[in-house]
């Protein structure tokens, strides 16, 4: 979800996949030829479309991302990819959620996807760290685009006397809609826009792989009339790639019209935010779960989209309130709509259903993320039962189990997939949080340790692995291990999240106190979050200020009253002032919270000095 801001096109050698050899055709009627320039294997890293692919003979996966008008990869990733770095005009920058980065360029001089390799590949770098790289519109916008996330593919297509066809060869004699694509206002940049309807006030908006939920800015929310104080809105945050996270609404939304399809009494999220500066006129993004929910193809050769129903809702949103969970989407009676109008309640098109591991897994993934875990379950376990040698498909049932509430299964399926796959660095984190939930404290720091030796040390995951070594009482490892990733995200969203882990580690290590309480604070500054509070509560208390101690620990539990640490260290600090009574209260009603905290609290060589 980025932009480029008042500039022209500076990077030169765009990636062309169209000068390489079509792989695949097939014919439809009145002479109309696709080309497949390429069929993107697309599974699901949790919300992200992500794709294989290698760079330099080194393999790694990317996201999809239609929202980018730019491939680009956060510094962390081009650091992991030993990529070398070219600075770009001081008046060059992009824009998003978030606010605005300043960027650097790269060149991948052998990049392999799909079965090609292309040379001089160039990616943007820089900005928040979303966690892995994107490949955005410059090689996705080539030619017609077909997203069928549902099943796991992304195409891009070359059509050959198709100007009169229509485009939907996948569900022949079956409803389908079409909206007109919106021309680009930059050449140099194809997004695929097109208009929404919202309550009957038109709104321009994108597909956007990038974003997990579709997304309103807040000026169109009002054009459409909606009320950010009205019944039925919750508070949320949005971010993105600015640095910054942004004030954020789910608001129930009475009627989305896109083409002939309509959408009733649905929710979605809003931001207080624009997409890509004040000359941009995009004030909506459909993210991955409207187009999770349909199959579309983009024909860029007609100036047209169409798609038809996949399943499942069409929107989710940042915060599922009790409210969005029972309304779901209700049928309008048919007088009540325009003639030719249909509804998304149609029943979905089921041809071409998977038949391979591959397919069935990729399915599932997808299936996943729309949270149908019984459809998940059953396509991720007849994958296994295709192809039992397969350690992703093992990740993706876990995971299903997981929210299902199997933890034994969700176990077994992750150790599965470690003897498969024992060199996977996010297994590892995953079971070693598992073994220190059921106290095996050893069989957490094995896999903590051997987490270590295969995370790119400059990686927000190497971040969660340092939060582990803290709970592994390890915090001085874990100071080193921040002190890398902070060094890498300086201009990242997460930036006073690091800072508050480095804080809570050099508190729990009693070291550095000083230069802990800088980073508590400059993260308090930016956002007075309970857990920042917190940490810095357990600042002052080692530096035995006890009041202002206290005083964190009154202003955390104010915001988070059921915060089991605060209580039981503002009892600390409330003894240590002879206030025994008190303190000993305090205690006992962090214990009624987690009965364990004492012994934790101890276990870090916390202690109370009566003054």
């Amino acid at each position: 979800m980025h932009e480029r801001k008042g500039v022209r096109q500076v990077c030169t050698g765009i990636v062309a996949l169209a000068a390489a050899t079509l792989f695949s055709s097939s014919a439809m009627a009145g002479g109309c030829t696709l080309g497949i320039m390429a069929d993107l294997p697309v599974t699901m890293e949790g919300e992200r479309l992500s794709v294989p692919a290698k760079v330099n003979g080194q393999d790694t996966r990317f996201w999809l991302d239609s929202g980018a008008f730019f491939s680009i990869m956060p510094e962390a990733k081009a650091k992991e990819l030993s990529l070398s770095l070219e600075p770009l005009p001081q008046w060059f920058y992009i824009k998003g959620i978030g606010g605005t980065a300043t960027v650097q360029l790269t060149r991948i001089k052998s990049f392999g996807i799909v079965g090609q390799t292309i040379k001089n590949v160039e990616f943007l770098v820089g900005g928040s760290d979303l966690g892995n790289g994107l490949i955005g519109r410059n090689m996705l916008a080539l030619a017609d685009t077909e997203f069928d996330l549902a099943d796991g593919s992304v195409k891009l297509i070359d059509p050959h006397g198709c100007e009169h066809t229509t485009m939907t060869y996948w569900a022949p004699g079956k409803p389908y809609f079409v909206v007109p694509l919106l021309p680009a206002v930059n050449r140099a940049d194809h997004a695929f826009s097109l208009s929404v309807t919202i309550n009957g006030e038109k709104i321009e908006a994108v597909f956007d792989t990038g974003a997990e939920t579709s997304v309103l800015t807040r000026s169109a929310a009002k054009r459409a009339g909606i009320d950010l104080s009205g019944p039925g809105v919750a508070p949320t945050q949005t971010g993105g790639f600015g640095r910054h996270f942004r004030q954020g609404w789910v608001v129930p939304v009475a009627k989305i019209a896109i083409g002939d399809e309509q959408i009733l009494n649905s929710h979605i999220d809003v931001v207080d935010d624009d997409f890509a500066g004040g000359d941009d006129q995009v004030q909506m993004l459909l993210g991955e779960d409207y187009m999770m929910a349909h199959h579309i193809y983009v024909a860029r050769h007609q100036g047209q989209i169409y798609f038809t129903y996949t399943g499942g809702r069409p929107f989710r949103t940042s915060r599922l309130t009790p409210a969005t969970v029972s309304s779901g989407l209700t049928r309008a009676p048919l007088s009540a709509l325009p003639a030719g109008t249909q509804l998304v309640e149609a029943v979905p098109d089921k041809a071409g259903e998977p038949k391979t591991a591959e397919g069935l897994a990729r399915r599932g993934a997808a299936r996943l993320s729309a949270r149908d875990l019984p459809g998940a379950l059953a396509d991720l376990t007849e994958a296994i039962r295709q192809s039992p040698g397969t350690a992703s498909y093992y990740t993706d049932r876990a995971q299903v189990y997981h929210q299902m509430g199997n933890i034994a299964a969700a176990r077994a399926d992750l150790d599965k997939a470690l003897t498969l796959d024992g060199m996977n660095g996010e297994l590892l984190r995953m079971r070693a949080g598992q073994r220190l939930a059921a106290k095996d404290r050893e069989g957490a720091l094995a896999d903590a340790e051997a987490a270590a030796r295969v995370t790119p040390p400059a990686s927000l995951a190497s971040a969660g692995l340092a939060e582990l070594f803290v709970r592994l009482h390890q915090p001085a490892r874990a100071i080193t291990m921040f002190d890398t990733v902070i060094a890498a995200h300086r201009e990242d969203a997460e930036l006073e999240n690091l800072l508050n882990g480095r804080c809570w580690a050099r508190a729990v290590a009693n070291i550095d106190l000083d230069k802990a309480l800088v980073d508590c604070n400059r993260a308090i500054k930016h956002d007075p979050r309970p857990d920042r509070l917190d940490s810095r509560g357990l600042v002052y208390f080692r530096k035995a200020n006890y009041p202002l101690a206290i005083s964190d620990y009154d202003a955390a539990l104010k915001l988070a009253p059921r915060l089991a640490w605060s209580l039981y260290m503002r009892g600390q600090a409330k003894i240590a002032l002879g206030q025994s009574d008190a303190g000993k209260a305090d205690q006992a009603a962090a214990q009624a919270i987690r009965p364990d905290i004492g012994d934790e609290v101890a276990a870090y060589g916390i202690g109370a000095k009566a003054s």
